[in-house]
């Protein structure tokens, strides 16, 4: 099931479902370590004796963000209860805490007697072995824990009262579902302790007139030892929980509204769409540097792993979102991220776990598995993630204007890059060696990848040169020269009159694969190496516009021929990605028109007519029914919305302006 919901601090990551089930919970590293990993935090509604619990099809439920806040909003009606359950959640945004608040009214014309029923299991640091829960009654609360790490279950209703009712046990063990099935009749067993793999439940009760409404305030607080996690569960109950999560929404709203967007003239569903995208690039970032693709643990259903990584290349396009929002302070700490991991040699890993630690990976280093073939070395790296991050960089740069961090960088990081990005290259093309291009299956030479070092020795160049380094400029600028020389050569079909996706060094020379990409298109443009009035960009523009389009009802483009991935039916899947690339690289042109910027409206339209109910944008999309598929939400699709809006927000300026001089009547003297 998709993450409806992402709530952070930087510290803290929480994944909520379509239910309002916590179904990841991240900590101490936003992406680092999943205490819950995808099981229910299941959440059950106890009325005049009659229970159920919210996700057994009674309920009718809507969640989204409230308005210019990081703070969750659900709404869950219940006719044959008479009641609506209405819950606020958020992450504290001062101290590590997950915070609800729940109110239930009554609609019945009769007093109501009210209970509910919270369920936890945590399968602490990503595991059910070695768990312990006990309820504490000098605290009232039930605790989890394994080793330095630490959590507190707790709440109390509007009037102060307490838990009136807990059990604790075994989860998913000898048979047993979980001790959440001893809630269906009310009443809990008050077991006190359990180790292994173990959940709990806590009760609390209420009641409500009729017409009226009853309030309840439930919390998580996570610390490393019991002492930090107490102090922590006091200073909720002092500063009270009510308190704490007005706190928490005037705090992101502040956040938001710090920056000048100039989006309040796009609709309504599409500004709302652009403030949630913030929200969720930033519950993604921890506060050490660490920018991830997405906290959606599902995908571990599907494959090996999921996307709870620091991919340098999705993380360098999330930054440089942030830096062009204006959050430069945000996006600092990853460029130090990525020069305390950088390899000796100058390049970076496919992946890195939260705490700068290498990420599991599926990269050989050749189809045979060696690391020499030919006498030529082969890495089990994307080359483009390490001349992404360079191009980061200097956009970085261009918002901030912080030359003191560019010359912290220039020696350890800068050089290093660039130095590798030169050297890695075969003599004979002049084109970058093997790597694994960007989608992450193929290893060979990439035309997004080649596009990517272009750009990346342009942005080493131009810090050269600030930093009056002339020499380097030069080297620099003849090796992204080269390189280009060497793609119109080597990766240019004129067979499908485009740039192809990805060639291969081969006994009988350079061997193109014939495939038409998007992001062969994107490279191109994006960094710089051609620009879009140039004839052989015209022509792979048409070619990409003719194959990759989706023909169905759905639209969208897809990222390349034949693509199999999450795929099910007949044709690839369209991607929110790969659409909005057609409109970026409309308002990058020199010259935007008014076609343009209509075209960028109809594409905002396309993106929010196929959003998740609870607003948030997936991977991509199944091309008949629209239906969201694999991570849900993907940090990767909300930063490249974010940033084709602000490039439309400048273009539509710039054109109005220019219409405006157009029409004004010169007047000579």
């Amino acid at each position: 099931m998709p993450r409806a919901l992402t709530l952070g601090n930087g510290q803290m990551l929480v994944c909520l479902d379509e239910n309002g089930f916590v179904r990841d919970f991240y900590y101490p590293y936003v992406g680092l370590e999943n205490h819950v990993a995808g099981h229910k935090h299941r959440i059950g509604v106890r009325v005049n004796g009659v229970f159920s619990w919210l996700d057994d099809k009674s309920w009718d439920i809507s969640i989204g963000y409230k308005p210019e806040t990081m703070v969750g909003y659900l709404v869950c009606k219940n006719t044959q209860l008479n009641v609506t359950v209405v819950m606020e959640d958020s992450v504290y945004n001062e101290k590590d805490v997950f915070l609800r608040q729940v109110d239930i009214y009554n609609h019945s014309g009769e007093f109501a007697e009210i209970q509910l029923f919270f369920h936890q299991v945590f399968h602490i640091s990503e595991s059910k072995k070695r768990n312990t829960a006990f309820y504490d009654p000098t605290h009232n609360a039930v605790v989890h824990y394994k080793g330095r790490r630490v959590f507190i279950v707790n709440g109390q209703t509007e009037s102060g009262s307490r838990i009136d009712d807990y059990t604790v046990g075994a989860y998913q063990f000898e048979g047993k579902e979980g001790s959440y099935r001893d809630a269906e009749d009310g009443d809990l067993t008050k077991n006190a302790v359990e180790h292994g793999s173990v959940d709990s439940v806590i009760r609390f009760s209420t009641s409500c007139q009729a017409k009226c409404k009853s309030r309840i305030y439930y919390w998580i607080v996570a610390g490393k030892s019991l002492e930090d996690a107490y102090e922590i569960n006091s200073s909720v109950v002092l500063k009270t929980p009510k308190a704490m999560l007005h706190s928490t929404e005037s705090f992101w709203n502040a956040w938001l509204n710090t920056r000048e967007f100039e989006t309040d003239d796009l609709p309504p569903d599409q500004k709302k769409l652009f403030d949630t995208s913030l929200f969720i690039l930033r519950s993604h970032t921890d506060n050490r540097g660490s920018i991830i693709a997405s906290g959606d643990s599902e995908m571990i259903e599907y494959g090996k792993d999921d996307y709870s990584y620091m991919w340098p290349r999705d993380a360098a396009f999330i930054a440089t979102t942030l830096d062009k929002s204006g959050f430069d302070e945000v996006t600092k700490n990853f460029f130090l991220f990525c020069k305390d991991v950088l390899h000796p040699d100058g390049y970076l890993h496919h992946r890195y776990r939260s705490d700068e630690s290498l990420g599991s990976t599926w990269h050989s280093t050749t189809s045979q598995g060696e690391w020499l073939k030919d006498k030529i070395l082969q890495l089990p790296i994307q080359e483009d993630e390490t001349a992404g991050v360079l191009y980061a960089l200097w956009n970085h740069y261009e918002q901030s204007k912080d030359l003191e961090f560019i010359e912290l960088l220039y020696k350890p990081m800068i050089e290093k890059m660039a130095r590798f990005l030169m050297s890695f290259r075969d003599k004979d093309t002049g084109l970058p060696l093997a790597s694994y291009d960007l989608w992450e299956e193929k290893i060979g030479v990439s035309t997004y990848t080649c596009a990517a070092t272009y750009g990346g020795l342009m942005a080493a160049a131009k810090f050269s040169e600030l930093l009056d380094k002339r020499n380097h400029m030069r080297e620099y600028k003849k090796a992204a020269n080269e390189i280009k020389e060497a793609m119109i050569e080597h990766l240019y079909s004129p067979s499908l009159q485009a740039f192809v996706r990805i060639g291969y060094y081969s006994k009988d020379g350079f061997v193109r694969d014939e495939i038409v990409d998007s992001s062969s298109l994107f490279g191109l443009w994006y960094f710089g190496v051609f620009d879009q009035s140039e004839d052989l960009f015209q022509k792979s523009y048409q070619a990409t516009k003719e194959r990759l389009w989706n023909q169905t009802d759905v639209g969208g483009f897809i990222r390349y021929e034949r693509d199999n991935y999450f795929r099910s039916t007949n044709i690839p899947n369209p991607w929110f990605i790969t659409t909005l690339w057609e409109a970026q690289m409309r308002l990058a042109k020199k010259e935007v028109t008014q076609e343009d910027l209509v075209f960028a409206e109809q594409t905002f339209a396309w993106v929010v007519g196929h959003v998740y109910s609870s607003g948030v944008l997936a991977e991509q999309l199944n091309p008949y029914t629209g239906e969201s598929l694999s991570s849900t939400p993907l940090v990767w699709s909300h930063a490249v919305y974010v940033e084709t809006v602000l490039l439309y927000v400048t273009k539509k300026k710039e054109v109005a302006l220019q219409q405006q001089n157009i029409s004004e009547p010169t007047h000579t003297l």
